[in-house]
């Protein structure tokens, strides 16, 4: 078996491998997001289900991230979010790379995802207001079986995106393109586990 910092590094190149691409849309409001790779004996990632009460995105499951600041990096941003909507201090993260930035159709953004990797899960406080729950989402668990197309349905709605089902959860929307750019890059050759 391999050790996992061999596996933080593949993932590193992989994200090495090609620039991240910026987007610049007219008017559009610019995020950041940490996707939180947290090693165990299977590496997972660490998402939020928001509360009914966040002014958008209400009960989706997301990756911690918000709104740049004035002067603020979209990695400081990553990182900032995480802190303050997760409530877990400053843990030693080490920042991976960058994915490309991606539009937001409905709510007037263009996000850039930050991946990190966190030798240990930190202990975590969330903040109330903002994430009803954390999940714990093992990387080889995010596979095409729980994948599904746009206009797919489940529990009794329809959703207009692509999707992963994951233990019940409904990953979709802005998190599943994110979730499915992350798996495509990180899977290439040079980083295939």
């Amino acid at each position: 078996m391999r050790p996992m910092g061999d596996l933080a590094e593949q993932l590193a190149a992989a994200l090495r491998a090609a620039s991240p691409k910026r987007l610049r849309v007219e008017g559009a409001r610019h995020a950041a997001v940490l996707i939180p790779i947290v090693e165990r004996p299977q590496p997972a990632l660490i998402l939020t289900i928001r509360t009914d009460t966040v002014r958008s995105h209400k009960g989706q499951i997301s990756f911690p991230g918000g709104s740049l600041d004035p002067g603020e990096t979209p990695e400081e941003a990553a990182l900032r979010e995480a802190r303050e909507e997760l409530g877990w201090g400053k843990p030693d993260i080490r920042v991976l790379g960058e994915l490309d930035s991606i539009e937001t159709f409905v709510s007037g953004y263009v996000v850039t995802p930050v991946v990190g990797w966190l030798a240990s899960a930190p202990a975590m406080h969330p903040n109330p207001t903002e994430v009803a729950r954390v999940l714990h989402v093992p990387l080889r668990e995010l596979n095409d079986d729980i994948r599904s197309d746009p206009g797919f349905s489940y529990g009794g709605r329809t959703y207009p995106t692509e999707a992963w089902i994951h233990r019940g959860e409904v990953i979709w929307g802005v998190t599943a393109r994110l979730l499915r750019m992350f798996l495509e890059r990180v899977s290439q050759p040079e980083a295939a586990p």
